[in-house]
């Protein structure tokens, strides 16, 4: 089975800094095969013949045991990545002053912590509630500081979700097909 390993606030402007090489080369040394990465913000495919729980829970004691400091980690299933992403609403993408964002529930993620979200009026952000993931599409800047998207920082929420842009969304969509 193909996985997808998503780590939050990663070699993000020079702090926790977690080397993707040294990261690749532990994963095999666990036992998983084809253990590849794409940038250096903490994005991992990885084959095994593991369940998930299992492999989320070597990935997770693999991070706690590695660092000084706490990396949290999506792993999610190749098929179940892409039935998310074909979910998502024809509005991700359009062109303009727009910033297109997955939002990736991490294992702390409770249904609970979109209760604001729901409770707020749209005007400048549309907001697709997935299973696994929320599609944000908000003002790039234009009114990008009137948006629901630029006070996330304070909600629950914010922690318990690794952010992806489009491009990488779709990016990470082909590499686990090849």
């Amino acid at each position: 089975m193909r996985y997808l390993i998503l780590l939050r606030g990663v070699n993000v402007g020079g702090n926790h800094r977690v080397v993707m090489a040294e990261l690749r080369q532990q994963l095999t040394e666990l036992g998983f095969d084809q253990v590849r990465s794409y940038i250096n913000s903490g994005n991992l495919i990885i084959d095994s013949s593991l369940p998930l729980v299992e492999v989320q829970a070597a990935v997770t004691t693999l991070l706690a045991t590695q660092y000084d400091f706490p990396v949290a980690a999506l792993v999610i299933e190749k098929d179940v990545y892409l039935a998310e992403l074909a979910q998502a609403p024809e509005w991700w993408g359009a062109e303009g002053d727009l910033r297109h964002n997955t939002l990736f529930f991490l294992p702390t993620f409770t249904p609970e912590m979109l209760v604001p979200l729901r409770q707020q009026e749209l005007i400048y952000d549309q907001i697709h509630y997935g299973q696994h993931a929320l599609f944000w599409t908000a003002p790039a800047k234009q009114n990008y500081s009137r948006s629901l998207y630029a006070k996330l920082l304070p909600l629950d929420l914010y922690p318990a979700v690794t952010i992806r842009n489009r491009n990488t969304t779709l990016k990470l969509a082909a590499l686990l097909q090849n």
